[in-house]
């Protein structure tokens, strides 16, 4: 069902003495993978207020009204809106009902932000899914919240509720003064994606596209299991493809010398990779397994991969980088997060995503390493050349976007 490929960047440590290995996970569905068909429950969460006025609301009620026809005949639509105050416009309708259009055109830009309370109503509402169902928060919003709790701790304990509740919270931000940093951080620890939306002429289509995706999900809620050697420390852990997540330890659940992490849902044709940084403690042995990864599906076990570590007294040997693509993705991505904080005035956060990305200009290591991992670092470099003194906050958001998405170069975003 799973293609999983655990790619290591040495083979070899000095016998007696600690090293610092990088390891990569790719994780992508087979050729054969069926898709097993899994009503979805999805709450079109919209901002409706005054700054949406215009062009904007009408926008995003049509992109509403086009997810609601890409869904299947057994899905369910619930709808929220928010302004200063919060409105349940819609419960649990299956989409051929005449009460979804009559509620989306009902809807009117009016007052203020109460984006933590519309994301709390959705949550109420999916929390009467029926067991089985997929469950998705979709959420357009303009604007900084401004009415009810507001920080980003208000905003990080309500996603993580949400998410442990087992639903996927994708984000459209839209035109350029809302808050990037926020929407970006709920839709990564929703284990969804944030699009950033300049024109709305053109959220239909990145809707369409999501919808898609969200109808050809192999998985719902996958867990990814990392067993350590003895002794073994798990340093660092990050999501890198299809798009960029720290995976702090608020994230991670340790058990003995497993880390159990939530990854995204597994789409049919989408890859996901990860990358860690492992600190592994002395190695006598000839030959050792320091690491195994295993996906789950609830408590069924998909696929596991297991990597192994010899030691030696051969200095070409524990000298040699044999894939220096863990080591590179890894760095490109700490790098680009870095330039995330720089984007918001950390200029010694742009220094030291500088000096990353320098120590990655080695010709014998690019020569060697895969073509994700040349794309990482091009991506990155791209993103650091990009940033300036001046820049509006159009440019800010856009820049910021491409941070999501290192694996790939960066693109026009919508």
């Amino acid at each position: 069902m799973l293609n999983l490929r655990l790619t290591q960047n040495r083979m070899h440590v000095k016998c007696g003495q600690k090293a610092v290995l990088f390891a990569m996970l790719d994780i992508e569905p087979d050729q054969t993978t069926q898709i097993a068909r899994r009503g979805h429950h999805v709450v079109l969460v919209i901002d409706r207020s005054g700054s949406m006025m215009g062009k904007r609301i009408r926008d995003v009620k049509e992109a509403a009204t086009n997810l609601v026809r890409g869904l299947a005949p057994d899905d369910l639509v619930s709808i929220v809106t928010f302004g200063s105050e919060v409105t349940v416009e819609l419960s649990a309708k299956y989409p051929s009902s005449s009460d979804i259009d009559r509620a989306i055109r009902s809807i009117r830009a009016e007052g203020g932000t109460a984006l933590h309370e519309g994301m709390q109503a959705a949550a109420h509402l999916l929390k009467s899914t029926t067991p089985g169902m997929v469950k998705r928060m979709e959420v357009f919003s303009d604007g900084w919240p401004n009415v009810g709790p507001k920080s980003d701790r208000d905003f990080k304990d309500l996603t993580r509720s949400i998410q442990n509740d087992g639903v996927t919270v994708d984000v459209f931000g839209i035109g350029s003064d809302y808050n990037g940093s926020l929407l970006m951080f709920i839709a990564e620890l929703g284990r969804g994606t944030w699009e950033h939306i300049t024109d709305t002429s053109q959220l239909t289509n990145v809707v369409n596209t999501q919808v898609t995706a969200m109808q050809n999900t192999v998985i719902t809620s996958p867990m990814l299991h990392i067993t350590l050697m003895d002794g073994a420390e798990l340093a660092t852990i990050a999501m890198t493809k299809p798009t960029l997540q720290e995976i702090d330890q608020d994230q991670q659940e340790v058990l003995g010398n497993t880390t159990s992490i939530k990854i995204k849902d597994i789409i049919k044709d989408e890859s996901q990779t990860v990358a860690m940084r492992i600190a592994a403690p002395t190695i006598s042995h000839p030959e050792v397994a320091f690491m195994t990864a295993t996906i789950t599906d609830g408590a069924t076990q998909i696929a596991n991969e297991t990597a192994i570590i010899s030691c030696t007294n051969d200095k070409e040997l524990y000298n040699m980088e044999v894939d220096p693509s863990p080591r590179v993705i890894l760095a490109s991505s700490e790098a680009t997060i870095l330039y995330r904080r720089g984007l918001e005035g950390d200029e010694e956060a742009t220094r030291i995503a500088n000096t990353i990305i320098s120590s990655l200009d080695d010709p014998e290591t690019t020569r060697i390493m895969s073509a994700d991992a040349q794309a990482t670092v091009i991506n990155a470099k791209q993103i650091g050349g990009g940033m300036g003194q001046s820049m509006s906050e159009e440019e800010k958001k856009r820049l910021l976007h491409d941070t999501t998405t290192i694996g790939r170069r960066p693109h026009q975003s919508t």
